[in-house]
């Protein structure tokens, strides 16, 4: 049987769901000639239709690497991972951007921003939250294809607001299971225990800079003072459990944040009295 032959009776087997056969057929072709693209998206679908998931995101894959910018593969993958719902979650995001992008060298706007709906849709479906956080920072200025999506995407504050609420009750449940775990130990106070994992969590937190994001697009004066807000007492907290030695940036950062809200006659007490009274000596040290 030619590659030609054998490539047809693939597809008419795929066509009919006999998968085993397409198997064999997509084989064959690959035997003659191993760098058949329309073989290995054969071999991906009949795999698929036979639940070996492994064998059959090895064969899109490999197609992909043929044809990096033909969606075909691409899309076999997110049929696949779909299908899997909470198993692929991560890489259903990749896959995701990766045709958001094909489509965006395309000047497809339309099936570009379809890629992005999706991926965010099926994370926010069936992943963690923070998964979901990974897939909206999809639409995120950040994103490789915001420049040319924007504009269809959603107002980037409001998708930072989003993430934000996602790892602010995310860390606290995280702060709170440990130190429940923790505080028994022997040696250990509930205050040296807190300061601990706080130190710990807010170390790995990308808290700090969202808000900062926030505060440099949104639009909503009340929105930017609630982060502002937001900010300076998460550099506060975090100042307050840091180790001695490391504390000097974080102050500093602190002070200026706290200043730059007096300077507006922001009410807000923390910027008060942290201008107030570190600035006049009285709890500078004790920072």
């Amino acid at each position: 049987m030619s590659a030609k032959t054998a490539l047809k009776a693939a597809k008419s087997a795929i066509d009919a769901k006999k998968w085993d056969e397409a198997v064999e057929h997509a084989k064959t072709v690959l035997e003659k000639d191993p760098s058949n693209y329309f073989a290995k998206l054969f071999l991906g679908r009949a795999n698929d239709g036979l639940s070996r998931f492994d064998d059959a995101a090895n064969a899109y894959y490999d197609a992909t690497k043929i044809k990096p910018e033909d969606a075909q593969a691409w899309l076999g993958l997110r049929g696949m991972y779909e299908g899997l719902g909470p198993s692929k979650v991560e890489e259903n995001i990749e896959v995701g951007l990766k045709l958001a992008e094909i489509y965006m060298n395309l000047d497809d706007a339309h099936r570009s921003q379809s890629a992005i709906d999706k991926l965010v849709d099926h994370a926010r479906r069936h992943g963690t939250k923070t998964q979901y956080a990974h897939a909206l920072a999809t639409q995120l200025p950040s994103s490789r294809v915001y420049s040319y999506l924007e504009g269809r995407l959603p107002d980037p504050s409001k998708t930072y607001t989003r993430i934000a609420e996602i790892y602010e009750t995310q860390e606290a449940q995280t702060i709170k299971k440990l130190i429940d775990e923790r505080k028994t130990r022997l040696g250990a106070t509930l205050e040296s225990t807190t300061n601990s994992v706080k130190n710990e969590i807010y170390a790995k937190s990308p808290l700090e800079g969202i808000y900062e994001d926030i505060i440099n697009w949104t639009n909503d004066d009340e929105l930017r003072r609630q982060y502002e807000e937001k900010l300076l007492e998460r550099a506060y907290d975090t100042l307050l459990v840091l180790p001695p030695g490391d504390k000097a940036e974080k102050r500093d950062k602190v002070m200026n944040l706290a200043h730059d809200m007096v300077v507006i006659k922001h009410p807000y007490l923390l910027a008060w009295k942290i201008e107030l009274e570190w600035r006049s000596g009285l709890e500078v040290e004790a920072y």
